[in-house]
């Protein structure tokens, strides 16, 4: 019996290798899409393509009516697991980001006198925000990296009308949208945040009214990704984070909580803060909620063990993921962080 079992596998070996080498080929190159529709018509397509090829290698090489009916069961096993994670990585693709401009606070802050609209063109993209200034000549800089909803002129304007500016006063403070956000141009995707970021920084450090040597890093959310990784690359005063996690499965599995074993990768974007935390040069102040429903508080906890000086983590209860910027407590911790930074 054994013998025939070895007969029978080198006699299908390569057939075997080949449908393997095949499906892997195949589900590598669905994940990679972007777009919902087309990634489930390519799919469709080359199912289509893999289930013909294989049933004609099949008669031509199989004779055996019960080895056939193996390798359909197994062809069968392939469809479904090919079209279980293409699906689901595209659906959580579409679920991962939410683009959005706002149109009503974009016109409100045209009027205000103390906003000026940002626009950095670099390597045929557009980068557009807001930057607020409360400061006149060289001054200390916030760059903000909001939440998944957010864009920079909603977040402008709901400052503005709840009075959250007031505790910024001794910054100024910019906030420049994610490709596909607000005005700016472009996909969604931890690379090009991570550019974008670069480019901010770059654009902002340019500036003559901007003082280098006192620029905090701020991020909120899925910005608190960007935010660290800016904070590895470039030298600031400071770092901010509110609602931080340590990998982007995190942000997958607050969505959809499938994403565990094999599933893992499946993960597309990486946003891998507890890498870039080692490369961090300042001790970070960060915030976290015991009951923030979306990123849980042990994947606040185990980033703030990974800063090579340490960080200042400050541990709340009581409010959700959404309710950062509405905490007094919260905004008042980041106005002393400030000011204790400003003036060392």
């Amino acid at each position: 019996m054994l013998e025939k079992i070895k007969d029978i596998w080198k006699k299908y070996f390569m057939l075997s290798c080949f449908m393997c080498i095949l499906t892997m080929l195949t589900l590598f190159l669905l994940v990679k899409f972007d777009d919902l529709v087309l990634g489930l018509v390519v799919m469709a397509i080359l199912l289509l393509i893999l289930n013909i090829l294989f049933c004609k290698l099949l008669n031509r090489f199989v004779k055996s009516k019960r080895i056939k009916t193996c390798f359909l069961t197994v062809l069968i096993l392939i469809n479904i697991i090919v079209s279980a994670s293409t699906t689901i990585s595209l659906l959580s693709d579409q679920m991962f980001f939410y683009p959005n401009q706002d149109k009503e606070a974009y016109n409100k802050n045209l009027k205000n006198e103390n906003y000026e609209e940002i626009k950095i063109t670099k390597d045929d993209d557009i980068l557009n925000g807001w930057l607020l200034k409360n400061i006149e000549g060289k001054a200390p800089l916030i760059i903000y990296f909001g939440g998944n909803g957010e864009c920079s002129a909603r977040r402008f304007d709901n400052n503005f009308v709840s009075k959250k500016w007031g505790y910024f006063e001794e910054y100024n403070f910019m906030m420049v949208d994610y490709p596909g956000y607000g005005n700016t141009s472009g996909t969604p995707s931890d690379k090009t945040m991570f550019e974008n970021a670069l480019k901010t920084y770059d654009y902002a450090v340019s500036r003559e009214d901007v003082d280098q040597k006192n620029i905090v890093i701020m991020g909120y959310s899925i910005g608190t990704g960007v935010a660290t990784y800016l904070a590895s690359q470039r030298d600031i005063k400071s770092l901010i984070l509110l609602a931080p996690y340590d990998e982007g499965i995190t942000l997958y599995n607050s969505q959809v909580n499938i994403f565990y074993g094999p599933l893992k990768y499946l993960v597309k974007y990486k946003f891998e803060s507890i890498e870039y935390a080692k490369s961090v040069k300042v001790k970070p102040l960060i915030l976290a909620s015991k009951d923030d429903e979306l990123i849980p508080y042990s994947s606040s906890f185990k980033l703030s063990n990974q800063f090579p000086c340490g960080s200042n983590l400050i541990t709340y209860e009581g409010f959700k993921h959404n309710d950062f910027w509405g905490q007094i407590e919260v905004l008042e911790k980041v106005e002393e962080h400030l000011q204790e930074v400003k003036d060392e």
